[in-house]
């Protein structure tokens, strides 16, 4: 969404607003420039006018008249300009978090947490300060100059066309020079974009880094991110400010054309000294506003480039939340022919497989070889670059995400908790049940003894990332939020890892349970999880390579049984 459609997005009424206030402004500066004219027309009826002048008065009523209109016009001006900017980005920002609702799940993968923070806060900031303060001080402060000039014309043409025969090439050099500051600008963007990410890794892992005494190599990467940012800062504020002058000086040489053409024509005699008086008075005010109008638009360019990254964030393509196609009755799921790739790094190769209604399959295999990317295609985080993937024999590409969601539950290592209570983060899972529902859920989950043990019981505030709580205690948690759900289909992503092996048998139990009657695709690294299955597919460098149930698959010579007999190797051992 560009800058234009943003004001359009915004409505009349923001619009409406900003445009008011421009106008209330260049109002207030033709109240600031009426008196020199007024003075004017008065001196030239006092000097070449016939016996005295009796308008005295109307002269006095006429300076009150602009003195107060200044004010006034200054005041509600730049009220509307605010009020107006204020309501185009208090739509803009709820757009854009419409936007990120409705954008795959993949792209918070693909940026960092830092790039986006930055982006809604920022940037955002950057954009409102355009349309509060620098667009129409930029109209406003280009308004004055047009006004003097348009009517010294009247008075004087060689004059204020001397004045003003300098500013084309300070036009000239400001954008050229803006050019090269644009390009020092997105090089700092992109700087503070990772220092931004470095920055809540390294807060994040402090803990870490300390334990193991690596903060030091965080904080060199830091503090080089920072000495890029410094070297960009510079280059900003050296063309920037060397446009900025370049310009002053082309402008401020006007006014040396100004008395070198009013010393030609008094040399003439076809100078009025009158109107010479004029624009000595009002020269400045000519230029003055110029520079002050070039310093923003300067600024406003740099801004702009905030604008642009919020562009690229708004064209990033969405997922309908609904769908016309009804959700189909069956809950099976069908891969065929897929293959994807991340940056042209193949991940998945042509896989084809079925998971029947009712039933498990399993997926297992070394790390990194495509099991987590097959979840997160069905769960349209990302989507499928070749082939198909089907829902009851319904391609998930035309589902909408709202429709799909409900039908699957999702339980990954990575669990996301929220600051609030036990009830509250449980309850996410569905929000109209009850709290005794709530609390049957933890128990199946078996969350009870530890939650029992919080100082407030079920209505404890987890406080941010339930840093409280352990691990383990966190993935329960999640998976009780998922059998409150209570969802057809289940996608577990090792969902018993964190846990010991005691917890760990009773959750796989609970799953058990819940698993009656779902169709589950689940990852799993230890095999004695996935011993029951109906399926289990063997996966090796995106492809599967076995395929069939524990028995079959431990009958024959493959990796399944490598894997198999070095876990049991390694408990026999422990």
């Amino acid at each position: 969404m560009s800058m234009l459609n943003q004001l359009r997005a915004a409505g009349s009424k923001g619009i409406g607003r900003i445009s008011y206030g421009i106008m209330l402004r260049i109002l207030a500066q033709i109240c600031a420039i009426a008196p020199f004219f007024i003075a004017w027309l008065a001196l030239q009826q006092v000097v070449y006018g016939e016996g005295s002048w009796p308008h005295w008065p109307q002269l006095t009523l006429a300076l009150l008249v602009c003195f107060i209109g200044q004010l006034v016009f200054s005041h509600f001006g730049q009220l509307g300009c605010f009020l107006g900017s204020y309501d185009i980005m208090m739509r803009y920002r709820s757009a854009v978090a419409d936007h990120l609702r409705h954008i795959p799940l993949g792209y918070f993968q693909r940026h960092r947490l830092g790039e986006t923070s930055a982006l809604l806060t920022d940037h955002m900031r950057r954009v409102e300060e355009i349309f509060s303060h620098l667009l129409p001080e930029v109209i406003v402060g280009l308004s004055a100059p047009v006004i003097f000039v348009l009517v010294l014309l009247t008075v004087n043409v060689p004059l204020t066309l001397a004045l003003l025969c300098t500013l084309p090439l300070g036009l000239l050099l400001l954008w050229l020079m803006s050019r090269m500051m644009l390009r020092a600008t997105r090089q700092q963007g992109e700087r503070f974009a990772l220092a931004s990410g470095l920055l809540l890794e390294f807060i994040g892992g402090i803990k870490t880094l300390r334990l193991f005494n690596r903060h030091q190599p965080m904080l060199d990467k830091l503090d080089h991110t920072f000495g890029e940012i410094k070297q960009a800062s510079m280059g900003i504020e050296a063309w920037g400010g060397g446009g900025v002058q370049l310009f002053r000086l082309c402008a401020e040489s006007g006014l040396v054309t100004l008395f070198i053409c009013a010393g030609y024509l008094a040399l003439g005699n076809a100078l009025d000294p009158a109107s010479w008086l004029l624009f000595v008075l009002v020269a400045f005010k000519v230029i003055d506003p110029l520079l002050d109008a070039a310093a923003y638009f300067t600024l406003m360019s740099v801004m702009r480039q905030s604008s642009q990254r919020l562009n690229a964030l708004m064209a990033e393509p969405v997922q309908a939340e609904h769908s016309d196609l009804p959700l189909p009755l069956s809950n099976e799921i069908a891969f065929e022919r897929v293959s994807f790739a991340y940056q042209q790094q193949p991940v998945l190769k042509d896989i084809s497989f079925r998971v029947a209604q009712g039933t498990v399959t399993a997926l297992v295999g070394a790390s990194g070889c495509g099991k987590s990317t097959i979840l997160h295609l069905l769960g349209r985080f990302r989507e499928v670059q070749q082939g198909q993937i089907t829902l009851g024999g319904s391609d998930i590409s035309q589902l909408g995400s709202a429709q799909l969601y409900e039908r699957m539950g999702f339980v990954f290592q990575d669990v996301q908790l929220f600051d609030g209570s036990v009830l509250d983060n449980v309850r996410i899972g569905r929000p109209d049940a009850s709290d005794e529902e709530v609390i049957a859920a933890c128990k199946a989950a078996c969350c009870e003894e530890f939650v029992r043990q919080l100082p407030q019981s079920w209505h404890t505030p987890l406080g941010e990332g339930a840093q409280r709580l352990s691990g383990g205690e966190r993935q329960r948690l999640s998976i009780a939020r998922m059998m409150l759900k209570d969802p057809a289909v289940i996608l577990l992503d090792e969902a018993t890892a964190l846990l010991d092996p005691l917890t760990q048998s009773e959750i796989q139990l609970a799953l058990s349970r819940l698993a009656v009657g779902k169709t589950v695709l689940m990852i799993a690294h230890r095999l004695r999880t996935v011993e029951y299955a109906e399926q289990i597919l063997v996966m090796d460098s995106g492809q599967i390579v076995e395929r069939g149930n524990h028995q079959q698959l431990l009958a024959q010579p493959g990796i399944y049984q490598q894997l198999w007999q070095a876990q049991e190797s390694g408990d026999t051992q422990g």
